[in-house]
């Protein structure tokens, strides 16, 4: 965890507590005490309601543990090196059209600004609340997600993103006044109160998801209107292309399209 966010430092401490609480229970006191078995004990136990992403977390920050053992020369072998991770099955929501107007219409400031720059930009709430005024170019109409002491982008992959014409007013708002090394828009205490926000905003609208379902919307309506998978992984800073893939089937009519390029005279 040593390049590590703050927030995955935090998650990843949390899983030692718990998992180090569970050792404690069942008495185990050794590193080669841990087997297979006892990691199925505490995933019946433990994990038993959590989603398989959580699971999969906690699998493999324990095995990156006991590899190290080994590597340590504390133990002669990992106990459960062979122990497959559970398989993610990557789903996702996005809004519709009308229910992004009317979320947008409904909601009051700050809210409805956090709503519209979002969905505009496809950036994560974290990337939005260390965003800078630096990073923000109004003549190039672009925003920049740049990493900062203590902050960096999830994947840790820097990028530029074209800020749309609609935007561009409100970016010139937030920035009007302040210095290049000030926060763009923290009108909350922390990004979690973002995200509380608009959950209580959406629940009491009636619509289903949540904050981050505003980049799956950002990425889906790219998707729909024939945006190259390559560019919308640009858009939204992902590492490996596969993750972007999830969109992909949002487009059949653009595939369908460009085999109609092929040509061949068969007679």
């Amino acid at each position: 965890m040593v390049n590590s966010s703050p927030a995955d430092k935090h998650a990843g401490l949390s899983r030692i507590r718990i998992l180090r609480e569970f050792f404690a229970h069942k008495h185990i006191r050794y590193l080669n005490d841990i087997t297979p078995g006892l990691l199925d004990e505490f995933r019946v136990e433990v994990l038993a309601d959590r989603k398989p992403k959580t699971v999969k977390n906690y699998i493999a920050l324990l095995r990156t543990a006991l590899n190290k053992a080994v590597e340590w020369e504390l133990i002669d072998l990992n106990p459960i090196a062979n122990v497959k991770l559970p398989k993610i099955i990557k789903t996702f929501h996005f809004y519709s059209q009308n229910e992004v107007e009317i979320l947008i219409k409904e909601a009051f400031e700050p809210l409805k600004t956090g709503i519209i720059l979002l969905v505009y930009t496809g950036m994560r709430r974290g990337e939005l609340y260390h965003l800078r005024v630096r990073d923000v170019d109004l003549k190039a109409k672009s925003i920049r997600v740049w990493p900062y002491e203590g902050y960096s982008p999830k994947g840790k992959r820097p990028r530029t993103i074209p800020a749309a014409t609609e935007i561009v007013e409100i970016l010139q708002q937030l920035i009007h006044g302040k210095s290049p090394d000030d926060y763009m828009f923290r009108p909350y205490k922390c990004q979690h109160q973002l995200y509380k926000r608009f959950r209580e905003f959406s629940q009491k609208l009636g619509i289903k998801g949540n904050l981050h379902n505003l980049r799956h919307t950002f990425a889906s309506r790219l998707a729909m209107s024939g945006t190259p998978i390559p560019v919308i992984k640009d858009f939204l800073g992902h590492s490996d292309i596969s993750t972007t893939m999830i969109y992909s089937h949002l487009s059949p009519n653009l595939y369908q399209t460009e085999i109609g390029k092929l040509q061949f005279k068969l007679k």
